[in-house]
């Protein structure tokens, strides 16, 4: 029975008609029947299989899905062999990856995950086909269980490798957006429409100097320290009209121009759900373009300012723009002369002329200058290409100006340029004779023969002219010289005295002009160089007397009994005359560069300093009494008057003459002993007879008291004899006062 436990119904029938007939008929008529039946239910069994995997077949291709089933050993009893994620699925090791790119191990395939009774939702694999290029599927398996045990497995997968690429390419563009939202360099915010703010891009942080964290959920007026929306804002208008909605504002707080540019995103009933705000800085735009009116102002005063007629015109002679001189001259207001053409302000014949002029210049690139008369008057005028971007001229400035006065000067001009030449060249004489005359170290012959040789390049006709200067008998001639009737001189005056001439002769007749064949300004000419010769003799002279003086002065300072020197507060002593080596024993080779105030002794630098204070408040010191320390050491005593050296209104240095007066400062201290002496004395003669008299009283009034004899008489006569001693003294006395008293008035002591 067991054998016949696997075969079909219609095995069985056949088995049983040729079974024995030992069976009751009824018996195998009924199994017969029941078999018929079985094998008809079989059948239909078929058929609704047949259809229902049809059906699912349909179902799942309907909804991009296909699916297999296996048997316990993992090969396919259901479904489409030949498909190549069938045969991949079972096992092709290496084909099949997981998301991470990971090759799927075998025992981890979706099979026999699912044979190992795990049930898998949407798990998601990578196929690589034999092209080389992948497929992506979504797979879904579950066990199959027969009592109780796992009899086979369904996998169910998806070809999702469109929505896979659509998902790596949503996160790209994602992370692009993203990357370009953040490396905006305008500022974008978005918010909610009651101006709550969700996020900034790096530049609206940078902006605000705040983190995402200080920013998320506060007020957009609140970051910027207001305590409301602002008047004008571009968020609240777009929430109104649920358009975008741009605006253009001044914030202080920033203290910059911002175009606010907000975008409204709607939800799905219509309602505005974000609001994207882009905050572009136009403070430099606002600038530019304030800058740009205010240039163009500029440029439309710089435009009217000149008094020429300026014009912009385009190649076919159309006016585009005008300067208020072209205006008036035209009798047009700017309204009525921007885009007419220049035929209808000026003749056709001049039309054509400034037409093949503009072509000219448009065919050039370079401006172009003529000068032309128009309705009696000259004018000069300057076409100047105007270029695009791409380099062709499209426009020529027009600029005329009017030269009729200088056109009239002109004429004027050239009348006088003849004697502008010819004043010219006297004028270049005059200077030729100046650098002669003014240069230094230059003999007075050098000078007459010079200013000689100069003389003939002044005058109208050089070539055929000769000059002669005559100084106290002394000639000075050009080569060829000789006197002629067409002559001029000059009288050479110095010192109010008549010591030369200066004379020029043509040698050949020339037309007669206004002083015979010499112009008027040659005649002034002629007398200035006179008078600049006169002036050059008397300084010649000047300097040869000032440098005899000079030696004179040297020569008496060299010779000069007292000391002379020099000396400037930079440089020390400069000149110092050779008396001071008799005074003070010091070579004057050794003293320049030396300061004074290095020798003065110190007793008399306090007198010294007051010296110096008057000399640097620019007056003189007289009388100054000075002890200077000399070579050996010993002390001299110099009588000093002293003149401040002024320059640029400051006290350089100091001219001092110093007289020695050791010697009577030796003189004056004897006299002043000598004086002392006899004060002594005067003191001393009064105490003297003051001692001598009284005891002469006592004395001689004893004798009062004796008898009369020779030895009162002896002693009276003694007594008397004092007295007339005394009285010497006292006329001593008187003596010596009165020398002292003609001391004191010949200021002697």
């Amino acid at each position: 029975m067991e054998d016949l436990y696997n075969v079909s119904p219609a095995s069985l029938l056949e088995m049983l008609q040729g079974t024995d007939v030992a069976l009751d008929r009824r018996l195998r008529e009924r199994l017969a029947d029941g078999i018929e039946a079985l094998i008809a239910e079989n059948r239909d069994l078929a058929v609704r299989a047949k259809r229902a995997e049809i059906e699912r077949d349909a179902l799942l291709a309907a909804i991009g899905r296909w699916g297999f089933v296996y048997d316990t050993d993992g090969r396919v009893i259901a479904g489409n062999p030949d498909d190549p994620v069938a045969r991949a699925l079972p096992g092709l090791e290496g084909t099949i990856r997981s998301p991470d790119g990971r090759p799927v191990p075998h025992g981890n395939l979706p099979v026999y995950r699912a044979l190992r009774g795990e049930v898998l939702e949407s798990s998601r694999y990578t196929l690589r086909e034999s092209t080389g290029e992948d497929r992506h599927i979504r797979v879904s398996g579950s066990p199959v269980i027969t009592d109780g045990g796992v009899s086979g497995a369904v996998v169910v997968w998806q070809d999702v490798t469109a929505e896979e690429q659509a998902r790596r390419q949503m996160e790209e563009t994602n992370v692009l957006l993203e990357g370009l939202f953040e490396s905006l360099g305008d500022i974008v915010g978005i918010q909610l429409p009651d101006h709550t703010i969700l996020r900034y891009n790096r530049a609206g942080y940078e902006m605000l100097g705040m983190t995402p964290e200080e920013v998320a959920g506060r007020k957009c007026y609140e970051l910027i320290g207001r305590t409301g929306p602002c008047a004008v804002c571009a968020t609240a208008h777009a929430v109104a009209s649920k358009k975008r909605e741009v605006v253009e504002k001044f914030v202080p707080e920033l203290g910059r121009y911002l175009e606010c540019r907000s975008s409204p995103i709607l939800g799905p009933n219509g309602e505005v759900a974000f609001v994207v705000e882009q905050l572009y800085d136009i403070t430099d735009r606002r600038r530019a373009e304030d800058a740009r009116r205010e240039s163009e102002a500029t440029a439309r005063a710089l435009l009217n300012a000149p008094p020429d007629m300026i014009a912009l015109v385009d190649m076919d002679g159309r006016f585009i723009d005008a300067n208020d001189m072209l205006l008036r001259r035209v009798s047009r207001s700017r309204e009525d002369l921007i885009g007419m053409n220049v035929l209808e302000v000026f003749p056709e014949d001049a039309v054509r002329i400034y037409r093949s002029r503009l072509q000219a210049v448009s065919g050039s690139g370079k401006s172009m200058r003529f000068e032309e008369m128009w309705q009696g008057r000259w004018y000069s005028t300057v076409l100047y290409p105007v270029r695009d971007a791409s380099g062709a001229v499209t426009r020529v400035a027009v600029v005329a100006r009017d030269i009729t006065e200088r056109k009239q000067g002109e004429d004027a001009l050239r009348k006088r340029t003849h004697d502008l030449n010819e004043r010219v060249k006297e004028l270049s004489t005059l200077y030729a004779v100046s650098r002669i005359v003014e240069q230094p170290g230059t003999s007075l012959d050098e000078i007459l023969s010079e200013v000689a040789r100069a003389l003939p390049s002044g005058w109208q006709f050089p070539e055929d002219l000769v000059a002669r200067i005559t100084l106290r008998g002394r000639k000075f001639e050009t080569e060829g010289f000789r006197e002629t009737p067409w002559r001029q001189t000059s009288p050479i005056v110095a010192y109010a005295e008549t010591v030369g001439t200066v004379e020029v002769c043509y040698l050949h007749e020339k037309p007669e002009m206004d002083d015979g064949p010499f112009l008027a300004d040659e005649r002034s000419l002629i007398d200035t160089i006179a008078g600049r010769l006169g002036r050059a003799i008397e300084r010649v002279q000047a300097a040869e007397d000032l440098q005899k003086s000079e030696s004179q002065f040297q020569e008496i300072m060299q010779q000069s009994f007292d000391l002379i020197y020099t000396c400037y507060h930079e440089g020390g002593i400069s000149y110092i005359s050779p008396a001071v080596m008799r005074i003070l024993g010091y070579t004057p080779d050794e003293l320049i560069g030396c300061k004074c105030r290095d020798y003065v002794v110190p007793s008399s630098l306090p007198e010294w300093e007051k010296g110096r204070t008057k000399i640097a408040a620019g007056e003189p010191v007289e009388g100054l009494g000075i002890e200077f320390r000399r070579k050996d050491g010993s002390a001299a005593f110099l009588e000093l008057n002293e003149s401040p050296i002024v320059r640029d209104r400051s006290v350089v240095g100091v001219h001092v003459v110093g007289r020695d007066i050791t010697e009577r400062k030796q003189n004056e201290h004897l006299r002043q002993q000598a004086f002392e002496q006899i004060e002594r004395n005067i003191e001393q003669f009064a105490i003297l007879g003051d001692h001598i008299r009284q005891p002469l009283q006592v004395i001689l009034g004893m004798t009062e008291v004796l008898e009369e004899g020779v030895a009162v008489e002896r002693i009276r006569e003694q007594v008397e004899r004092i007295n007339n001693y005394v009285r010497e003294l006292d006329r001593g006395w008187i003596e010596s006062r009165q020398v002292r008293e003609f001391l004191r008035k010949h200021e002697l002591a």
